[in-house]
């Protein structure tokens, strides 16, 4: 299926071999899951729909889910019902079990026109940029600035001077305390993962080490120039990629806070975190990965988090509010809406 097959063929393509590896791996699929949903003209694909299959806890309760990504309909108005009908054939085979994250505005109106969703949560976060990135992110809106993306660069290169000369202040007045110690690693070993299922219990999703070995392991993006890119309409191509797992120890060796940090060009995204009420030494340590790292943009929707970034006063070179949603259907709803949720939960911690 990997190396051949209608899958990859086309445009659009309803999946990309990255997607498919992970799909192929998730250890919460079951090989009778079913992950792509796919409608044709012909052989012309006019409507595609991505499911991660996952687990969804109450109690002592669990039960299967899907969680959708990667749903494209042709804007064609022949075929107009094609997105829909797609949705419907999900939700039949996951017994109504299906939710969002990370969703649009426009598809949270669908949503809601079915009448099926409840909302789990609605967190409010941040997104800010930590340098300047002019030459990546203005050619990309204003494509009439791509001539000029060399003297853009300078310009980035030139303010970054002193964005570095500001964050350097910062660390010296934040200091992380010499007897604190920072383990970093590619993957979750068995102590983490067993920190991590000692605090989980409140989650809905409740992923641990297998899980977020999985998703740091098996990443959607793929580090090809964009003109070679698939054509795929959601995010594929990456200039890097990279995830790890911070073990953070407190004075005498004892583990308190174990952290997940993926960076996607320079974005860095945070799909899990648990701490014993660190909130503030966490902070910390993030803001100072994000210095020596030299992260162009971090974003966020754990409270706590934020609220430590904003008191400490982080020198962001901008930031902005944001807000994600995180749907579900199906029976026990309400039950599951007391629950908390990671960042990463659903398809989140793939994209930024």
């Amino acid at each position: 299926m990997l190396n051949r097959g209608p899958w990859f063929a086309g445009d659009p393509v309803p999946i990309t071999r990255e997607r498919a590896l992970a799909q192929v791996n998730n250890p919460r699929a079951e090989d009778s899951d079913v992950v792509l949903f796919v409608a044709y003209d012909g052989d012309v694909v006019v409507a595609h729909l991505g499911i991660v299959p996952d687990l969804a806890f109450g109690g002592a309760t669990e039960r299967k889910i899907g969680w959708l990504t990667a749903w494209w309909a042709n804007s064609d108005r022949k075929y107009s019902g094609a997105g829909m009908l797609l949705l419907m054939r999900a939700m039949a085979l996951y017994k109504n079990g299906i939710g969002a994250s990370g969703f649009s505005e426009d598809a949270r109106k669908i949503y809601a026109a079915t009448r099926k969703f409840t909302t789990i949560k609605e967190l409010p976060g941040i997104s800010a940029f930590t340098r300047f990135d002019a030459a990546r992110m203005l050619p990309k809106r204003f494509p009439i600035l791509v001539p000029v993306k060399s003297a853009l660069k300078v310009c980035d290169s030139v303010a970054n001077r002193f964005v570095g000369l500001r964050q350097a202040l910062w660390k010296s007045k934040y200091r992380i305390p010499s007897d604190v110690r920072i383990e970093i690693a590619t993957e979750m070993d068995a102590e983490a993962g067993h920190f991590v299922s000692q605090h989980n219990q409140n989650e809905l999703a409740r992923r641990g080490a297998r899980e977020l070995n999985w998703i740091g392991k098996y990443s959607w993006m793929t580090c090809v120039p964009p003109h070679e890119a698939p054509p795929f309409r959601f995010a594929t191509t990456a200039g890097s990629c990279r995830s790890h797992h911070v073990k953070i120890r407190a004075a005498g060796g004892e583990l308190v806070a174990v952290v997940m940090l993926t960076v996607i060009d320079e974005h860095l995204i945070i799909p899990s975190c648990h701490h014993d009420g660190q909130e503030e030494l966490v902070a910390k340590v993030i803001c100072h990965q994000v210095v020596r790292q030299k992260v162009k943009r971090i974003t966020t929707y754990r409270g706590d988090l934020v609220a430590e970034f904003l008191r400490m006063r982080f020198p962001w070179v901008w930031s902005s509010k944001k807000t994600r949603s995180w749907i579900l259907s199906g029976p026990g709803v309400a039950g599951e809406s007391i629950y908390s949720v990671q960042d990463g939960d659903g398809d989140c911690a793939f994209t930024v």
